[in-house]
């Protein structure tokens, strides 16, 4: 009975201590440091909007995959920095990133300008880097193994914009207005090579500087060849402004952008000059995909406005980095770019995956319009 006894209490105690040992794995689990993805975006500045979209697309992107259980026994942290559309300031922030092993990926810049220098810092400390929607092609072209884009680069925007202008207005006489950016010269280089090469006339073209204010000098030289379309490359806040002095000029000819100027700050802008604007964009409307209407509640619901192409991409570009991450099986930046080649992501926006140069194989491009104040599908 004794011996019975001693062993009941020895076995009780096994137990006891088993237990114990099992809760303490599970605290571990729960109380493991966040695996860190940063988000780099202007946040201030004069592309806050942009930011603002995409680092609320991330946000969601952290919410779902903790919602779904996190990865390695952990959960997701999103690390935001404003890197106010300054590529000094991105430079910093990515030499920061850089030296901090707890990040483990980065979704960002935003515009080719706080892309390209940082893309650099990044790729010689391996780190990997997503961009939702720098669209220059010199991002990717350099080979940076672990720098990846999610959207279409100029290379499709600008002949895709070239070949809807012969073929679908079926105008050819076109006046161009460049920004001089890295973004707007690639996009225009683009767009010129397939517009000529389809026999359309290019009789101008125009340089302004992000920034400026007043554009009656272009406008009027513009005015007298009197374009059928006027091309513009660059971003929203000078097109707005140009778009308007031109309707104040009595300049008729329609305007024509990409991605830089779809955003409904250059309709804000523009106000009713902006009507009958058009644009290419990557991207599809968001209502078109099967994961897109949930989206769209979900966006709304939390942050009280629609979502635009910019929060959309900064989903699928956090998601794929949370992917890769579950793939390489372990939280090591050094075989995190290994496992960003072989993903097979299914997004917001259909399946991806990325070529050798880190360039999405899921090109969506689209031509949009303004119409009553809104930028809809032309299609």
């Amino acid at each position: 009975m004794n011996n019975r006894r001693i062993i009941l209490i020895f076995s009780l105690l096994f137990i006891f201590a088993l237990s114990l040992f099992i809760s303490g794995c599970v605290q571990i689990g729960i109380t493991s440091p966040a695996l860190k993805i940063a988000i780099v975006v202007p946040l201030s500045g004069e592309f806050s909007q942009i930011g603002e979209e995409e680092r609320n697309g991330a946000l969601l992107a952290i919410e779902d995959a903790n919602a779904a259980g996190g990865a390695l026994s952990r959960k997701f942290e999103l690390v935001q920095m404003d890197d106010k559309g300054d590529p000094v300031e991105s430079a910093i922030i990515a030499q920061k990133i850089s030296a901090d092993s707890s990040i483990l990926g980065v979704v960002g810049g935003a515009n080719a300008g706080d892309t390209i220098l940082p893309a650099e810092i990044y790729a010689k400390n391996n780190v990997v880097m997503v961009t939702p929607s720098t669209t220059a092609a010199e991002l990717t072209a350099k080979g940076y193994y672990s720098v990846f884009r999610i959207c279409a680069s100029d290379t499709l925007e600008g002949p895709y914009a070239a070949n809807f202008i012969i073929n679908n207005l079926k105008l050819k006489r076109v006046a161009i207005i460049e920004d001089s950016s890295a973004y707007a010269r690639e996009l225009t280089n683009s767009f010129k090579s397939e517009f000529l090469k389809l026999g359309g006339a290019i009789l101008t073209e125009e340089k302004i500087v992000q920034g400026d204010k007043d554009f009656k000098v272009p406008l009027e030289k513009i005015k007298v060849l009197n374009p059928e379309v006027i091309y513009f490359a660059g971003m929203y806040p000078e097109c707005a402004q140009i778009v308007k002095e031109a309707k104040e000029m009595g300049i008729k000819s329609i305007f024509f952008g990409a991605n830089g100027i779809r955003d409904i700050e250059f309709v804000k802008i523009a106000g009713i000059a902006s009507e009958g604007t058009m644009a290419t964009s990557v991207g599809f409307p968001l209502d078109k995909f099967l994961k897109g209407t949930n989206f769209i509640q979900r966006y709304k619901e939390t942050f009280k406005k629609d979502p635009t192409d910019y929060s959309v991409f900064s989903y699928d570009a956090t998601l794929s980095i949370i992917d890769a991450i579950k793939l390489a099986g372990k939280p090591d930046r050094s075989i995190l770019a290994n496992a960003m080649h072989n993903l097979k992501y299914d997004g917001i926006l259909g399946s991806t995956s990325f070529d050798k140069e880190g360039n999405t194989t899921n090109n969506l491009v689209n031509v949009y319009v303004v119409k009553n104040g809104n930028w809809i599908s032309f299609n």
